[in-house]
């Protein structure tokens, strides 16, 4: 067994031992609790310094494919709708919503027409390796792709929840690119040329709704 010798002179203290200098933070618990991943290669197509944090996250979830998608939701309770709610055609699935639905297709195809991107037509899941290898940097470009994504998957995802939770098939059309003209508003570009590539989009998905920047 240990010995214990106290030194009388010394008063006590407390000492966090995760952390490097033995005081608590939360970095160094966090730390302590989970085990070290290497970094995903589609980390900063969530996650840069202009991204729009409630966006972003809807977006990792898609990414990861942990949305409440139909397909998923089936296979626990076989009674509920499978079909997608926005194009009524499909079984709905993270591959359908983004972006196979006509709906939904249909405003990507848009934007990314916008963006001269040319990475339209592909599965979901390709299409995210291939916009983790060619959307790098902090050009107006990038950003302004990266934000459309961003504002895309999450407008077209509460637009599928509006249509299943508050009835408004029919209506989706208006309110999913209403809903996106105005996120895209409020993104946080302060590049001249970058602000002025997202009025071009506003331009551009006119014919949906008429808004003013």
């Amino acid at each position: 067994m240990p010995s214990y010798n106290p030194n009388y002179n010394v008063d006590d203290s407390v000492r966090w031992l995760p952390s490097s200098n033995c005081i608590y933070s939360a970095s160094s618990t966090l730390a302590s609790l989970r085990t070290p991943q290497p970094i995903v290669p589609w980390f900063k197509l969530v996650w840069f310094p202009q991204n729009i944090l409630r966006m972003s996250f809807i977006l990792l979830l898609a990414i990861r494919g942990r949305l409440s998608t139909q397909d998923r939701i089936h296979k626990y309770d076989p009674r509920a709708i499978s079909t997608c709610v926005l194009c009524n055609s499909h079984l709905e699935s993270h591959a359908l919503l983004f972006f196979k639905c006509l709906f939904s297709r249909a405003i990507w195809t848009q934007l990314l027409n916008i963006g001269g991107s040319p990475l339209n037509g592909l599965s979901w899941n390709s299409f995210i390796d291939s916009a983790s290898t060619h959307w790098r940097g902090n050009s107006p470009t990038i950003v302004v792709n990266k934000l459309c994504l961003g504002v895309a998957v999450y407008h077209i995802w509460r637009e599928r929840n509006c249509c299943i939770f508050e009835v408004t098939s029919g209506s989706h059309s208006f309110n999913g690119c209403r809903g996106l003209h105005s996120s895209l508003s409020q993104c946080p570009c302060d590049d001249t040329l970058a602000r002025t590539s997202l009025r071009v989009v506003f331009a551009e998905i006119g014919h949906f709704v008429a808004v003013s920047l």
